[in-house]
């Protein structure tokens, strides 16, 4: 089939375009023709050329409904071809929430040969404004060939050993909440470190704080902030670290989606703290793969990060758990769903 992508992001460097050129590279390997087409015009523009090219492909998939879902929706009308909406995070749901858009988004989604969520926080959070609407889940998958080469042992949280955190700086993940555990956590752990990744310029007041807060509470000289880590250097953190700890918190209808992160880390065997109420419960295995916590809860987050470091035995259990889980969220899987959601809606 040939299949038409609608994206407004194709940085890799970003969650959202990491996950289109994945389900790029699954359609592909499936035998599919993809085209992958950025929303960097002018809305009409966009739209005529998105028609254009609709009456020759089969399907024609938005990646959210903002800004690509209303052109998709348009440009397919009284086509040939299937429309397809893959709902992310934040762009698929804030527009039901906004006075102008809130109709005309209902009718989008309803308009849709098939609605997509990345977690099932988000389709549940698209069925609380578009009521009786049948959302299917397929999480983003992992690409696991990416980690054939990596320590197979069971992680065993080392006598120096650090926790990792790896997203952007920004109030969204929760970084003032991790570093507030970690200050919790250095009486009982005193040689601990703890390293995030990320880049320090996507809301500089933010990582200001952070840095002004590590030094208030003490902790300033064992919090490393790293940025332009290559993926090597990245692999060689995640192969080291003892805990992944990213407590993203919902501000708005900025949330997190699913959290590939978390997946990474499981692929090299590393258990997870991360937060309720968001996509990252689709991501972890709460008691197996890791521990979700209640959002903005230094306590509970250092308590659950504690209880791993102090538990070998079950550090290791969830290691090996970590790694099974992520082979299961491998791109095969992935690309058996989405042939399974073709099938539906051409049989339908």
């Amino acid at each position: 089939m040939k299949i038409l992508l609608l994206v407004s992001n194709t940085d890799t460097k970003a969650g959202s375009g990491r996950n289109v050129a994945t389900i790029s590279a699954v359609l592909r390997d499936a035998g599919h023709e993809v085209t992958v087409l950025a929303y960097t015009k002018g809305f009409w523009r966009f739209v005529r050329e998105v028609r254009k090219r609709a009456k020759t492909h089969d399907i024609v998939q938005a990646i959210d409904i903002n800004p690509v879902g209303l052109p998709g929706y348009l440009a397919t009308r009284f086509t040939k071809a299937k429309f397809i909406i893959i709902a992310q995070a934040a762009y698929a749901v804030a527009p039901l929430y906004s006075r102008k858009m809130a109709l005309l988004s209902q009718i989008i989604y309803r308009g849709a040969d098939a609605v997509v969520a990345g977690s099932s926080f988000v389709a549940q959070e698209i069925q609380k404004k578009v009521p009786g609407l049948d959302v299917a889940v397929i999480d983003p998958g992992i690409d696991m060939s990416k980690f054939t080469d990596i320590a197979i042992e069971p992680k065993r949280p080392a006598r120096d050993s650090y926790i990792l955190g790896v997203g952007a700086l920004k109030a969204r993940k929760g970084y003032d909440v991790s570093v507030r555990a970690f200050a919790r956590l250095k009486a009982n752990f005193p040689r601990l470190r703890y390293i995030i990744v990320g880049s320090q310029t996507d809301d500089p007041r933010y990582f200001n704080m952070l840095t002004g807060l590590a030094r208030e509470l003490g902790v300033e000289d064992d919090i490393d902030f790293l940025t332009n880590v290559s993926d090597t250097e990245l692999t060689e953190l995640y192969d080291h670290a003892s805990v992944f700890v990213l407590t993203s918190v919902n501000l708005g209808f900025h949330f997190e989606g699913f959290g590939m992160v978390f997946l990474e880390a499981a692929a090299h065997g590393v258990p997870s703290v991360g937060t309720l109420g968001n996509g990252i419960a689709d991501a972890v295995e709460d008691g197996t793969t890791g521990i979700l916590v209640p959002q903005h809860d230094p306590e509970a987050t250092a308590r659950a990060i504690g209880d791993i470091l102090a538990d070998t035995a079950r550090a290791e259990r969830m290691s090996i758990r970590a790694r099974a889980f992520a082979r299961e969220h491998d791109l095969p899987h992935l690309a058996r769903c989405y042939e399974a959601l073709y099938r539906d809606i051409f049989t339908s």
